[in-house]
């Protein structure tokens, strides 16, 4: 039986859970997206590019594996989903067809653990031979393979999987798994229901699970093929189910560093809804503020200077007595009002009806939208924070995007859903958002390409025609509109 200290230790590390099965595979789901994303970036020198384009084919293979099945579990533990076939397989457990809701909880919850352990037996293989391929890989740059890929990439996913089988191995007490040593291996395991367990998530993080003895007299087995001994036993205690305001307050203070703004379906559930900021990194750019002599706050003109130009800000906010709280009040205000800046502009460029605003903020969703509030900071030269190091020495200019992307987040749950109303959910409205992004997406694609042809002559003949689309491309078509294009043109989730 596990110690005190052990059992406090694996609560603290399955707290993810608390906030449901759907955010922890999304998180997952969104460090193996990232780290595609990352593959094919620009942000990866020559030399490592070269040094990778060993093991793309593997990374490639494997990364795509674990987000399709991430996306299949995700859509296999939706309610619609889910209730049909534990009705289906209600008849496998009890035989005799008594039904009720003790016996469907026990049956649900048993069929989730099946799923989670057979997603964590595969993704664990997956991600191992990730692990060892890079690792016994030839780096010229030792820092990019540990730091870039094993330390900020493999090693968060694989962490996530030891909190996965803590869970793992929690779930499997409470259903009182026929030889549980076995539960790591594929072969399907034998539950045992007991009338007076309370078969839901909230008992995996009962304080004294592996203290609860059950012992009590089978009077339904769900697999009666195999008889089971019975024996005098003393009463059973039962799990008890955490209270409400224990699961939704926890030990200690902590930051809430996820959105799940999700609809009712899985086109508008998957990755496109779900956004995600690193609280060691907020918590150090929150300390920046303490080190801010002034910040850039300016707003960029009109349209095209937000497309094109990059404006010096003359119009600094001084620190002078400011607080650091006080700073970052200000900035925080600054985001809220560029933040609507960015909607209009979005707006007046994919020509989105008025009463579609928010049902179209929506389904960009927070990702998106923090890419293309970030693309705004960075062409109108705005959001910096103007920093002097603890020396005094030297003034550095920062965007400090986990605060940005926790705002994003504020912004997301202040103004955008309690704005979006049931059509969130209703699929003929998303795809008529897409037609009107798609025509537009048309209309610009034949503008980009006709000022190529305006391109003078000795300019075309300089270089490339993917080269110059390259390089001209964030002018002639919008980096903003580029990132809305990509979303519902490119990635389309239903």
């Amino acid at each position: 039986m596990p110690a005190v200290q052990e059992e406090e230790r694996e609560l603290l590390q399955i707290q993810d859970f608390r906030k449901g099965y759907i955010y922890f595979l999304s998180s997952l789901q969104s460090l193996s997206g990232a780290f595609l994303q990352f593959l094919t970036s620009g942000n990866i020198s020559e030399g490592n590019k070269r040094d990778l384009l060993p093991l793309r084919k593997l990374l490639d293979s494997e990364l795509n594996k674990s987000q399709k099945k991430i996306k299949d579990i995700i859509i296999n533990l939706d309610e619609k989903h889910l209730y049909p076939y534990m009705k289906k397989e209600y008849n496998r457990y009890f035989p005799a067809g008594l039904a009720d809701e003790a016996r469907n909880e026990f049956v649900q919850f048993h069929i989730i653990f099946e799923m989670l352990r057979n997603f964590y037996i595969e993704s664990k293989v997956s991600w191992e031979e990730i692990k060892k391929a890079i690792e016994s890989a030839n780096f010229h740059e030792n820092e990019f393979r540990n730091d870039s890929l094993l330390g900020f990439r493999v090693i968060p996913a694989l962490d996530r999987l030891v909190s996965l089988s803590i869970f793992l191995k929690r779930m499997s007490h409470v259903l009182q798994i026929e030889k549980p040593e076995t539960i790591w291996e594929p072969r399907a395991t034998k539950p045992k229901f007991k009338e007076n367990v309370t078969y839901r998530l909230s008992s995996v993080f009962s304080e004294s699970l592996y203290q609860t003895e059950f012992q009590e007299v089978m009077t339904h087995s769900p697999f009666p093929e195999e008889p089971l001994e019975k024996k005098q036993s003393p009463p059973e205690t039962k799990s008890q189910e955490i209270p409400e305001s224990k699961k939704t307050t926890p030990r200690k203070e902590s930051i809430v560093n996820y959105i799940q703004a999700y609809g009712k379906y899985s086109w508008n559930s998957d990755q496109h809804y779900f956004f995600r900021f690193e609280t060691d990194k907020y918590k150090e750019e929150k300390d920046y503020f303490k080190q801010t002599i002034s910040m850039d706050l300016h707003m960029g003109a009109d349209e095209q200077i937000l497309r094109s130009e990059l404006i010096r800000s003359l119009t600094s906010l001084e620190r002078k007595s400011k607080s650091a709280e006080e700073l970052e009040k200000d900035y925080l205000n600054f985001l809220d009002r560029f933040f609507d800046f960015c909607e209009n502009i979005i707006m007046m460029n994919i020509n989105i009806p008025s009463q579609l605003k928010w049902v179209f903020l929506f389904h960009i969703g927070p990702s998106h939208f923090y890419m293309i509030a970030k693309k705004f900071l960075t062409e109108v030269n705005t959001g910096f924070l103007h920093l002097r190091s603890l020396d005094g020495k030297k003034v550095s200019r920062v965007i400090p995007t986990e605060v940005v992307k926790k705002n994003v987040i504020d912004y997301w749950n202040r103004v955008v859903l309690p704005n979006v109303g049931e059509e969130k959910n209703n699929l003929a409205i998303l795809k008529r958002l897409s037609e009107v992004v798609e025509n537009c997406y048309k209309e610009v694609s034949a503008h980009t390409i006709q000022c190529y042809e305006d391109l003078p002559s000795e300019i075309k003949a300089s270089k490339p025609r993917v080269q110059l689309f390259r390089e001209y491309m964030n002018q002639w078509m919008g980096a903003a509109n580029i990132i809305v294009f990509k979303r519902f043109v490119k990635n389309k989730s239903f």
